[in-house]
């Protein structure tokens, strides 16, 4: 059985040999790669080629296009820094002066460098290993976008005002966030990954107001273009589990903050399989294999027949070899 069709196979409830391995990786893909962050960010062939290292090294189940949350912020105009290993930021933000259409630029992520440079991530990674693993291509949520646009902090005070800005730029982020989705599609994605951090720093009432519809309209369009969404949300996300079953993803990453238990039972009976969600930094790369072993089991044990496993977010760089070969050993149930 090869990681697609493991995962295909698992999402539905049948047997597979293996709990399917959906860790996420950025700067180890860059390490594995041999290159800086800054030139695995930028250069769609690095991206791959440490992708596809981890997926044999590590015993991951599927290859990604994730790098930063900063290719549509680019496309829409704003200035991005990458340093030589960090993530790519955005400083001024876009908008941190204040909403100005004239500032955004919209057009086709065809004609933008860094979203041209993702789509052509996912249209190596079907190329090179399309028929063995699963292609997941990455979007920002609409939230998300709005902070990377205009700030975290100065968008948290927009949204408890309710600015009357924030509706048209939703709209104009949605229209570029489906078309991105597209064109990874297109590209051969099998899964669209839909990053919308910040929706955990607020309250289950302004999700409803501000991100819901968006969230559930992203999952259903790239269910029209026949792939689906892996939704990715860092943070506690308890309070919100009620609404996110209804925008009902394929998948949900859960941070290590949110009881899997919880969640598990909660998503139960839905068409989504819950992933994690062991703590990254405490577990992954501070812990020692036993407590990887430990924290793994407790996984399985309190997931169900369609559950997956993970770290909460991001593998670190450094995260020790032999504990993410400890996580995947556990993995196998035959």
């Amino acid at each position: 059985m090869n990681s697609k069709e493991r995962l295909e196979a698992r999402l539905q409830g049948k047997p597979v040999d293996k709990i399917p391995n959906l860790n996420i990786a950025m700067a180890l893909v860059a390490k594995c790669a041999g290159v800086s962050y800054r030139e695995y960010a930028q250069d769609y062939r690095k991206l791959v080629e440490g992708n596809l290292i981890c997926a044999e090294k590590f015993g991951f189940d599927s290859v990604s296009a994730i790098s930063d949350p900063m290719r549509e912020a680019s496309a829409f105009g704003a200035a991005v820094t990458f340093p030589e290993n960090a993530v790519p930021y955005s400083l001024p933000e876009l908008f941190h002066d204040g909403y100005d259409r004239s500032l955004l630029k919209t057009g086709s992520p065809y004609d933008s460098e860094r979203t041209l440079d993702r789509i052509k991530a996912v249209e190596l990674l079907h190329e090179k290993a399309g028929k063995d693993f699963p292609v997941i291509g990455w979007v920002e949520g609409v939230l998300a976008e709005c902070a990377d646009l205009r700030g975290v902090s100065e968008l948290m005070f927009d949204l408890a005002a309710g600015e009357e800005y924030l509706s048209e730029l939703m709209e104009l982020v949605h229209a570029q966030q489906k078309a991105f989705a597209k064109a990874q599609v297109d590209a051969g994605a099998d899964f669209i990954g839909v990053g919308n951090a910040v929706a955990s720093l607020i309250g289950p009432s302004l999700y409803e107001e501000y991100a819901f519809a968006y969230d559930k309209a992203i999952v259903d369009y790239v269910h029209s273009l026949g792939a689906k969404v892996k939704l990715h949300i860092c943070g506690n996300i308890t309070a919100l589990l009620p609404q996110l079953r209804e925008v009902a993803p394929d998948i949900l990453d859960l941070d290590w903050m949110v009881d899997y238990k919880t969640a598990a039972d909660m998503m139960q009976g839905a068409p989504i399989s819950v992933n994690g969600n062991l703590d990254p930094v405490a577990v992954m790369l501070s812990g020692t294999v036993e407590e990887v072993e430990q924290k793994t089991r407790e996984c399985i044990a309190a997931g169900n027949q369609t559950s997956l496993l993970a770290a909460g977010c991001e593998v670190p760089a450094d995260t020790p070899e032999e504990n993410l070969l400890a996580m995947d050993r556990l993995l196998y149930l035959s």
